[in-house]
């Protein structure tokens, strides 16, 4: 999709928060909010710059991570051996 964009101007902001207490083992990060502003400048039909944008938007995978759950896999060694948290 061709769509000819002069000038953007992108700023993002993440919110993150504990909670908790790392003595109690109780903590808990949280990220409750993630904020995007976009300012763009373009010629172009503003119909064809929001078909771009979405396909932009849809096709991101940093956002889809933290929009949608997304299960962590992880594998644990303690001294070269399988080691497991619980």
């Amino acid at each position: 999709m061709k769509v000819k964009i002069t000038k953007v101007r992108a700023e993002a902001s993440v919110h993150f928060a504990l909670t908790g207490s790392v003595l109690a083992g109780t903590i808990e990060a949280t990220a409750p909010k993630v904020e995007t502003r976009y300012e763009i400048e373009s010629p172009d039909d503003p119909a064809r710059v929001a078909a771009m944008l979405r396909n932009a938007k849809n096709g991101c995978w940093v956002r889809a991570a933290v929009a949608n759950p997304t299960p962590f896999e992880e594998t644990l060694t303690l001294n070269g051996r399988p080691f497991a948290l619980d």
